[in-house]
């Protein structure tokens, strides 16, 4: 568990403000390309053949690397991913996968990397950094103009500002690369694959719609336009197997971008199937457009697909099937400085007892409660006792907390 004391300091910092960065509002959904994947394809064929229960908890390695600027500023904060993890292994509880943190954290200050404007530069990154047998997720400030997206011969880029306590982007994009898509297969560029052709929802939908293939494919393609066409889903559920993402419980959404839920947790749209029955998006599925506050959950095909993947496509990622065990959530018992307690101020002291199965703390000072990003200073160690390296400001009150961790447990 996280504490927060005041303590009270008998030189002035400078502090560096983060570069202004997108926030969520200002980026679509995913960038995701759309497409099936031929593993897909052959696996929604006969999904019963793959299936393999789902009462063993998989654990799954990510490489996270974090992205700032050239001059080494504006990294996602060590709170923030801690946040975010926790998220994500809450969005997947109900799939019984869970995500580890694999080695290091990686850093890259590299101001074109971070603020990089399509996917093909996204995938130069990745190539150059990507750690085999993990799922390599970069946390960046502008991924292509995305909250996020995926590409199966590469990894995860993430938006920072799409990656908060309360974001399902994270476990979106991890969905798509554990092969499951968006419910709205195909509709990425409206009827056309371009968004050249209008479309009213008041109106039957077609029966077939194309979208833009060109890099989802298993390796990049960058002289090619490949296009490919998309069932249009039916109400009644009888093409549910071969129209858009091929799940039957992810009922048909034609909407390919961020919508708000209702009040009955479905779009406001309403919207017309080929045959002229009407109906309104399932905002609760993660892999949909809906807002944040909506999306709760995948669907049973989703995840068993999910699962399939992992044994059949990602075996080798497999290789750690025994995590550490959970960090108590008993609060830190802070043994110096106490509250309102002075403290030297070039050689701040800080010491807490040891949080049972931490392997890591994150410490935080800051002048503020708030411990606003901009303000504090975050340091991680690996024991319970800290020499501030910096001089605070005389006569200053200070605020600092303590988080323990480990490699699998971040939620205390």
């Amino acid at each position: 568990m996280m504490r927060a004391l005041l303590i009270a300091v008998l030189l002035l910092g400078i502090v560096q403000l983060p570069q202004a960065q997108p926030g969520r509002n200002d980026l679509n959904p995913c960038g995701t390309p759309p497409g099936k994947s031929e593993w897909l394809k052959r696996y929604q064929q006969n999904p019963q053949a793959h299936f393999r229960g789902v009462d063993t908890t998989l654990y799954v390695p990510l490489t996270i690397h974090l992205v700032g600027q050239d001059n080494g500023n504006g990294y996602f904060s060590h709170s923030q991913l801690l946040d975010a993890l926790c998220r994500l292994n809450s969005d997947f509880e109900q799939a019984n996968i869970q995500f580890f943190i694999e080695g290091d954290i990686q850093y890259l200050p590299n101001t074109a990397w971070n603020n990089h404007p399509d996917v093909l530069e996204g995938a130069e990154m990745m190539f150059l950094n990507n750690v085999e047998n993990t799922i390599n997720t970069y946390f960046v400030s502008d991924p292509a103009g995305n909250c996020g997206y995926n590409l199966p011969y590469a990894g995860i880029a993430m938006a920072k500002s799409c990656s908060g306590a309360a974001d399902h982007t994270w476990a979106h994009e991890i969905g798509h690369n554990l092969s499951v898509q968006h419910p709205f297969l195909g509709w990425e560029g409206g009827v056309s694959h371009d968004g050249s052709v209008a479309h009213n929802f008041s109106d039957p939908a077609p029966l077939t719609v194309t979208y833009d293939y060109t890099y989802y494919k298993d390796t990049l393609i960058v002289d090619t336009l490949i296009i490919d066409t998309a069932l249009v889903e039916l109400v009644d559920g009888s093409n549910c197997t071969l129209a858009a993402d091929g799940f039957c419980d992810t009922s048909p959404d034609y909407i390919a971008g961020r919508w708000t839920c209702n009040g009955n947790g479905q779009s406001p749209q309403e919207q017309t199937d080929p045959a002229g029955v009407k109906f309104r998006s399932d905002g609760s599925l993660i892999m949909g457009y809906s807002d944040d506050a909506c999306q709760a959950r995948f669907t049973p095909e989703q995840i068993a697909a999910m699962r399939a993947n992992l044994y059949e496509v990602k075996a080798d990622y497999l290789y750690n099937q025994t995590p550490l065990p959970s960090v108590s959530t008993a609060p830190i018992a802070i043994t110096t400085p106490l509250q309102d307690e002075l403290v030297q101020y070039d050689a701040a002291y800080l010491e807490w007892e040891p949080l049972e199965n931490a392997t890591h703390y994150l410490v935080q000072v800051s002048p503020v409660p708030s411990f606003t990003a901009a303000l504090a200073s975050s340091y991680i160690l690996t024991t319970n006792s800290f020499t501030l390296p910096e001089a605070l400001t005389l006569d200053r009150n200070y605020y600092w907390r303590v988080r323990g961790y480990n490699s699998h447990s971040f939620c205390n």
